[in-house]
């Protein structure tokens, strides 16, 4: 899961340092091939230096051997002791180069301005920019897959060849990318070519998001396919086995749309995986590996322990935890909206991942149990326990240690026989799992109550924006009845929206001296605005304020020029207000 986490942490990374970037130019490329680099290198040099001490044992383990030397069982024990202690310690040291990776990526994004590169110098649109956006993180990543690979080749042997390797990785990472990018292609597509959506989602903040995250169930609900183009996979062969197994999720009530062999062409990778929210559509992988290494006895238990995971709904509540999540990040972000300052804006996002991560593994981890006790009830938990020892039999870090999605195997072997011994303690798990999905929605439904504010704001100011798009397209169009009609409306939302604070209080009158200019009238809510915030500007001592106050000087000094413009031309305000904002450096 590391890379499903890295790739959510640069995405994240990546969009919340769009438009900070300190040097965005020739600089930006340079930085970005010095940070692949600097990635290969040190992943390199570390690999190169476990490699040799490794290859070192082994050659002195040997020599003690053919020399017949006493001492020569005590040196390959040590030998040995070593390679599994770097075995073990293998995730960890991924997880380090991995937040190596992504902090070089911050400093790429916040002062080289990656993002902000892309969208100046490439020109691609926003929601298709995502891919060229992660260009030099996944650089980064491919860079440390070289290192990696020295290492597992040591440590595992040569289960991989080199072209497997990469194939392997860039298909997990393309396996995780490839949902995101739909989305957003999906969106930008919307935006292009309805117009109706674009003009909504310039009027409503909150409209924006609730379209992605349906987009995003949409798309959730047909991956299963698009992961079987992305992963080399095959249907399980016609046979005893498929028979076999087919007859176990029929008889227990559970749809599977397809069982599937994984071809990773690696011996260790041995593993099962459920995906798809919906009967047809959801698909069991089996790696070769695991195949190979399993009886149909066992390959039966595996398959229980996937069809738990369908049975108890784990998918769904996992992309409701995702929305959640989401809603929680918005709410943070109005909050630090509220306070305004850096030091917040870090700790509301550090705070909300933190959140996060823990939640969502201490959730994971607790559907997992719950898969391994329907496993067991409908095969034994012998049978299921055999399978994890076996599985953890090439994996000594899971036997011992607990991931950020599973518990160690250990562990899982211990509480299958405690669930056997004595049922009673399932209750307990039972009420950790409840106990964790009621946080959730607790978190949820704060984070709710703390947006219900802000959405009614945003539904009162989209209103008012809405409308005045509208007068405008209806001037456009020559429709003066029209017109009419809309000015009205327009101004009587534009008074419900000035009433809603002082801020937008300050943004109704501008919107309402845009219609007056538009009507060919005089502007003298704009001929207000400019004296208030000129007189604001005049009181204040603050920097920051007389800053903002300049800013809305030039503002209404560009409204001015582009209603005039507007109206010569017969055009749209908003395409003439944007390209006089560009002129004077302001957009």
């Amino acid at each position: 899961m590391l890379n499903l986490l890295g790739i959510l942490l640069s995405l994240v990374i990546a969009e919340s340092t769009r438009g900070q970037g300190i040097f965005v130019g020739w600089q930006s490329p340079v930085a970005a091939v010095i940070a692949v680099a600097i990635v290969l290198f040190l992943y390199n040099a570390v690999a190169a230096n476990v490699v040799g001490r490794l290859q070192l044992l082994s050659l002195h383990a040997r020599a003690a051997a053919a020399q017949g030397m006493a001492e020569a069982p005590e040196i390959d024990r040590v030998s040995l002791a070593e390679r599994e202690y770097f075995a073990r310690r293998l995730p960890a040291f991924r997880l380090a180069a991995d937040s190596v990776i992504l902090v070089l990526f911050y400093v790429l994004c916040s002062f080289f301005g990656w993002p902000d590169y892309v969208a100046q110098y490439w020109h691609v649109p926003q929601h298709l920019d995502l891919l060229p956006n992660l260009l030099p993180y996944l650089g980064m990543l491919a860079a440390s897959w070289v290192g990696q690979f020295r290492l597992e080749h040591e440590l595992r042997g040569p289960s991989w060849r080199p072209g497997a390797f990469v194939a392997f990785h860039t298909r997990a990472n393309l396996m995780t990318l490839a949902p995101i990018l739909i989305i957003n292609a999906l969106y930008w597509a919307l935006l292009t070519w309805v117009p109706l959506a674009g003009e909504l989602r310039e009027a409503f903040a909150y409209l924006d998001f609730a379209l992605q995250l349906l987009l995003v169930l949409v798309v959730s609900v047909f991956l299963p396919p698009l992961v079987r183009l992305v992963i080399p996979s095959e249907p399980l062969p016609p046979g005893p086995l498929r028979d076999r197994l087919e007859a176990f999720a029929r008889a227990r009530g559970i749809r599977v749309g397809r069982l599937l062999v994984w071809r990773t062409n690696s011996r260790f990778f041995a593993t099962a995986f459920v995906i798809g929210l919906v009967g047809p559509l959801r698909y069991v992988f089996f790696t070769d590996a695991i195949l190979r290494r399993l009886s149909a006895d066992e390959l039966e238990a595996v398959l229980a322990h996937e069809l738990g995971h369908a049975h108890h709904r784990h998918l769904w509540w996992l992309l409701v935890f995702l929305l959640s999540f989401s809603v929680l990040l918005l709410a943070v972000d109005e909050l630090v909206r509220m306070t305004g300052s850096i030091e917040s804006q870090f700790a509301g996002v550090a705070l909300a991942l933190a959140y996060g991560y823990f939640a969502f593994g201490y959730l994971s981890r607790r559907f997992e149990r719950q898969a391994d006790a329907f496993a067991a009830r409908h095969t034994s938990p012998e049978l299921i326990s055999s399978v994890l020892l076996r599985i953890g039999a090439g994996n000594p870090a899971a036997m011992r240690k607990t991931g950020w999605r599973h518990f160690s195997i250990s562990q899982r072997v211990r509480e299958l026989a405690l669930l056997r011994h004595h049922p009673e303690v399932q209750a307990r798990f039972d009420g950790e799992r409840r106990k964790a999905m009621g946080l959730v929605a607790a978190v949820t439904l704060l984070a709710a109550l703390l947006l219900a504010q802000p959405v009614r704001k945003d539904v009162v100011s989209g209103l008012a924006t809405l409308s005045l798009a509208r007068f405008d397209r209806a001037r456009v169009a020559g429709d003066t009845a029209g017109m009419n009609e809309l000015r009205q409306r327009t101004l009587d939302r534009i008074d419900a929206m000035g009433r809603l604070d002082d801020d937008y209080n300050r943004m109704a009158r501008w919107y309402e001296g845009v219609v007056q200019g538009l009507s060919g009238e005089q502007t003298p809510a704009l001929d207000q605005l400019a004296a208030e915030v000129r007189r604001k500007r005049d009181e204040t001592q603050d920097s920051r304020e007389r800053q903002t106050c300049d800013r809305w000087l030039a503002l209404v000094e560009a409204t001015e020029v582009s209603m005039k413009r507007a109206r010569e031309k017969g055009v749209p305000f908003d395409d003439e207000l944007d390209a006089e904002l560009a002129r004077r450096g302001l957009k």
